[in-house]
């Protein structure tokens, strides 16, 4: 594999209509999870990704393992759970702030929640170029925390790129004390971290980009980073180079699903070697595609698709 992740796939039910999920009638479901999104990102862009998760054996899970597979991610390392099931949640759109969402969790005892280090082929692992996973795996339960430890571990034996998107859910942990000394404890083992500039401040204790750049080396050792700014684009240090991205300005559906989108066309650029600023700009599009539909993973561009957007964004363009 290209990059192996280790997540929980959920169905979300995002509403059609914006306002309160109390006045909403009529849900559309899609397939969806940060790390399900990274991969299917990849294996848009031809490259072989797979996924490490538990399903419930359940209409919801054989939903999301037949579209992870349609989508050309392997998915010979998910483990189809009889006895829990398959994790959901509901997208509220545009309330109560205009133009953002928000999301309520029915995931709690969840088939992914009982993920576990039994549950890693190591081998699978090792043979990966990148291992990719997020602060959510490591808040949902202590045995999927473990076994996300387990598999950044063998990864960096293994001389793969660890990925760590940081994606502090607050919904999901106990408390910030905890989030902030596990994200550190996996910090640790990463070789790459994305985060935004709250996570920076809640992790490192930094202001500014600069600042969460230079904590971020001094205390993990970590001298590849992103930034992710939202509408104001990302700004990367990789090994000394630095490079600035500005977001392209569309108009926005549903903004969930950009920053997965951002990091699975960005880390497969990288890998296609593509270099820092095209990979960053690649990865910016693909964000900005992604939000414009409802939905995490639909609109996640194939190559041909990343060309038409670059070269057409801003002027008029006849597809005919």
């Amino acid at each position: 594999m290209d990059i192996v992740a280790v997540g929980e796939p959920l169905v979300q039910l995002n509403a059609v209509t914006r306002g309160p999920l109390r006045h909403v009638q009529y849900f559309e479901k899609h397939s969806t999870g940060s790390e399900a999104n990274v991969c299917v990102a990849a294996a848009r862009l031809g490259m072989r990704s797979g996924l490490i998760t538990r399903l419930g054996n359940d209409e919801f899970g054989l939903f999301i393992r037949d579209w992870l597979r349609g989508e050309g991610v392997d998915v010979s390392r998910v483990v189809m759970d009889g006895e829990h099931p398959t994790g959901i949640y509901f997208v509220q759109r545009g309330y109560p702030v205009p133009g953002v969402s928000d999301v309520v969790y029915y995931r709690h005892g969840s088939a992914a929640s009982f993920l576990s280090e039994e549950d890693v082929d190591r081998d699978y692992v090792r043979e990966s170029r990148v291992l990719h996973t997020t602060g959510i795996t490591l808040a949902i339960s202590e045995s999927a925390r473990s076994a996300a430890m387990l598999a950044m571990d063998e990864a960096r034996r293994a001389g793969a790129l660890v990925s760590l998107d940081l994606n502090i859910r607050r919904k999901l942990w106990r408390n910030m004390d905890e989030a902030v000394d596990v994200v550190g404890k996996a910090m640790a083992k990463a070789g790459v971290v994305f985060m935004d500039e709250e996570e920076a401040s809640m992790i490192l204790g930094a202001e500014g980009v600069d600042a969460a750049f230079r904590e971020a080396e001094r205390r993990f050792g970590l001298t590849k980073v992103v930034l992710k700014l939202g509408r104001r684009g990302s700004v990367a240090r990789w090994d000394g180079e630095e490079e600035r991205v500005n977001a392209f300005e569309v108009p926005v559906e549903d903004p969930i699903g950009a920053g997965d989108a951002y990091v699975g066309v960005f880390l497969s650029s990288m890998l296609k070697g593509m270099g820092l600023r095209k990979s960053m700009v690649r990865a910016s599009a693909a964000a900005a595609m992604v939000v414009t539909v409802r939905g995490d993973e639909e609109n996640l561009p194939r190559e041909g698709d990343i060309d038409v957007f670059l070269r057409g964004f801003g002027g008029d363009v006849d597809l005919r």
